[in-house]
């Protein structure tokens, strides 16, 4: 079974009373970066312009997964005055968060579900994983790490590497 396959690593999603509600399940990654992302940006052009990722069941996020919230942040925060609120994370997702700069963008919390989520978890909807092909892959994940960049000066150095990869690989998938 796969990544992708397991139960356990999922997200789920609703709106309630003008909030977005994102239930980070199992691990937060590249795979499940540009549907986030894509709610996100719905949210917004919906008119919600407060995000609440609840992380009580998170066990890790990748690079990439950071990257993309880096950029909704900001989007947030530029576009409408809003915000992407945490909740619930541990030690350790603080610590990732953290290291990458996150916290300075990020508002951390203990925003609990609202109770017509908590007493009827089926308003919670799994977000839908859509396939992406490998150059819509490699541009989602160059943009979140670029995002990165802008969340933390030592993340340049980080990150460098897989920049340079990033943009050749999209330049060999465009031009061959």
């Amino acid at each position: 079974m796969n990544e992708t396959e397991n139960p356990r690593d999922r997200i789920q999603v609703a709106v309630h009373n003008q909030i977005g509600y994102a239930v980070v399940q199992g691990r937060g990654s590249f795979k499940v970066s540009a549907s986030v992302k894509d709610f996100g940006n719905a949210l917004l052009e919906s008119g919600v312009r407060h995000l609440v990722l609840d992380l009580r069941d998170c066990i890790g996020m990748d690079s990439t997964f950071m990257g993309v919230l880096a950029g909704l942040c900001t989007r947030f925060h530029r576009e409408a005055d809003g915000k992407v609120q945490v909740s619930h994370t541990s030690e350790k997702i603080q610590r990732l968060m953290s290291t990458l700069g996150l916290d300075r963008l990020l508002d951390a919390g203990q925003v609990p579900l609202p109770g017509p989520l908590l007493d009827n978890p089926g308003e919670l909807k799994e977000l839908d994983v859509a396939a992406q092909t490998p150059l819509a892959s490699a541009e989602t994940m160059l943009e979140a790490h670029e995002n990165l960049l802008d969340a933390h000066e030592d993340n340049a150095l980080r990150f460098q590497d897989v920049l340079d990869y990033l943009r050749e690989d999209i330049r060999r998938q465009r031009h061959g």
